[in-house]
């Protein structure tokens, strides 16, 4: 609206617009020292003012957060470095602005965005920190695991066909029982030194293969070694299975052939063969590591039984027990040998028993 001009009583004609260019002009001086002319009132209507237009949103960063403008350069150099946060405070001190800044104080302030820093900065060094020790771990039980030998008992079983394969089962002479003879020499066992005598020539090694023809079935069997032990193959029985005493069980019989002189040699026929083969039951013999089975061609082929063995040769007196013939010159054998010897009874027996264990 525009304004309107009241003449004061002083005033006989009417007022004219301020930018006209008609009418009475005065000069200055005459204005000023005329002790009767008084200025004119100008009235608004306060309620006609036309509203505050927003804020745009595309205007300079600088000036949406109050930050000050800019300093400014010339075409001649190269404008100075600047930054937000080299904003000085009235005392000198940086990022006063930005700290007393009005959407930041909504928010927390400085202390809830040291506190979230502080909470990120935790994050990182815990993640970095959980994936190196990760790491080591991961290659220390691979390193472990390289490292761990074939025969370890923590590691034959893992196999989902134990105990099927081709072992060397090393032992050592326990016990000798020679009850079931007249004639003390005409049984004996090899390596005819026990353990109690010696106990590193008391050593026998076994070469025994297991085979599988389900997950559950397994069957033994034997191949060419020094004592002429030779058996078909024959099933496995699992006993005592989940317990410390767990093992597998066999039972056979055998022709064992002794020679108590170079010019004599002795048949106990059906000798019984008995093995007891653990999984979980520890060895001790020998010691520290296993000694390797002898020369038979396929000893490469072997792998030491990782657990405890029990194996016994038994046989009881009889009529037939033993019976021994003289060797010919030329090789095989003659007349059978009764002289001297006395048949024992049944229950007196002969025995031969190796272990790796409880040495």
């Amino acid at each position: 609206m525009p304004p309107n001009f009241v003449a004061s009583q002083d005033f006989a004609k009417p007022s004219l617009p301020r930018h006209s260019t008609n009418g009475l002009k005065r000069s200055r001086a005459s204005s000023v020292h005329s002790p009767n002319v008084r200025l004119s009132i100008i009235e608004e209507d306060a309620a006609s003012a036309p509203p505050m237009p927003p804020q745009a949103h595309h205007r300079p960063f600088h000036r949406r957060w109050n930050l000050g403008d800019p300093p400014r350069s010339s075409f001649e150099s190269p404008p100075p470095k600047y930054s937000v946060w080299d904003t000085m405070g009235p005392k000198g001190e940086k990022l006063s602005d930005v700290r007393n800044n009005k959407h930041i104080a909504r928010r927390g302030g400085w202390r809830r965005i040291c506190l979230i820093l502080l909470i990120i900065l935790t994050l990182v060094v815990g993640l970095a920190v959980g994936l190196s020790i990760g790491l080591r771990k991961k290659e220390s039980t691979t390193s472990d695991s390289s490292s761990q030998p074939a025969d370890s008992p923590s590691t034959a079983p893992s196999s989902p066909s134990f105990p099927a394969g081709s072992y060397t089962l090393t032992t050592y002479l326990s016990t000798v029982r020679t009850d079931c003879v007249s004639q003390p020499a005409d049984w004996s066992c090899f390596p005819y030194r026990t353990y109690s005598q010696s106990p590193s020539e008391a050593l026998a090694n076994f070469t025994w293969i297991i085979t599988s023809s389900s997950p559950s079935e397994f069957a033994i069997s034997s191949t060419s070694n020094p004592w002429s032990i030779e058996f078909p193959s024959t099933p496995l029985q699992k006993v005592n299975e989940g317990t410390e005493e767990e093992h597998y069980h066999f039972t056979t019989t055998f022709d064992k052939s002794t020679s108590p002189n170079s010019n004599i040699e002795c048949q106990f026929n059906d000798t019984l063969l008995e093995a007891f083969l653990y999984t979980k039951k520890a060895r001790d013999y020998p010691s520290p590591s296993p000694v390797d089975p002898p020369s038979s061609g396929t000893a490469d082929k072997f792998r030491p039984w990782p657990y405890a063995i029990d194996i016994r040769q038994t046989i009881g007196g009889g009529q037939n027990t033993p019976q021994c013939f003289r060797k010919q010159a030329g090789g095989g054998l003659g007349d059978r040998i009764t002289d001297g010897l006395t048949p024992k009874p049944e229950k007196e027996e002969c025995s031969c028993e190796y272990k790796n264990s409880g040495s």
